[in-house]
């Protein structure tokens, strides 16, 4: 008899757990975004891309002249990626955490997109600022430049 109702209370505390979710932090809430905005990208849904964004971030493109600082600017310069089909694969990266509600996440990616005969492959490097607003968390500032070789 006790061996049964020990069973069912630990049955059912088993799946309270399993019904919880649970509740990551801002360090794996930064992994998060930055996964969730290379699915964008790679999906090449602007609207989606630039959701993920706050209002007033600031964009400093990889292969961007200037500084996007509307959600207009962005509309184009993803834009345009998402004509030339470019793809994002990340790579190494790591997150610093400055508050609950702010992380910064660095790291490196390559861009590819179809060429003539062969794809086109940049490598670079990128920094995403993240706060967590009412509406959860977005990207305030994003810069990405091209990697440089190694030094020979």
């Amino acid at each position: 008899m006790i061996s049964r109702i020990l069973k069912m209370v630990l049955g059912g505390l088993l799946a309270m757990a399993q019904a919880v979710p649970c509740a990551a932090g801002p360090r794996e809430d930064a992994f998060g975004m930055v996964d969730e905005w290379a699915f964008a990208f790679n999906s090449g849904d602007v609207d989606k891309i630039v959701a993920l964004y706050s209002p007033e971030a600031l964009v400093l493109g990889t292969v961007s002249p200037s500084l996007a600082s509307t959600p207009e600017d962005l509309r184009a310069y993803f834009g345009a990626s998402s004509v030339a089909k470019s793809q994002v694969k990340l790579g190494e990266r790591a997150a610093a955490v400055l508050s609950n509600d702010a992380a910064v996440m660095t790291g490196f990616y390559e861009f590819s997109r179809p060429g003539a005969g062969q794809q086109t492959v940049i490598p670079a490097r990128f920094t995403f600022i993240l706060v967590r607003r009412d509406e959860g968390w977005r990207i305030v500032h994003h810069h990405s430049s091209i990697r440089p070789k190694p030094a020979q």
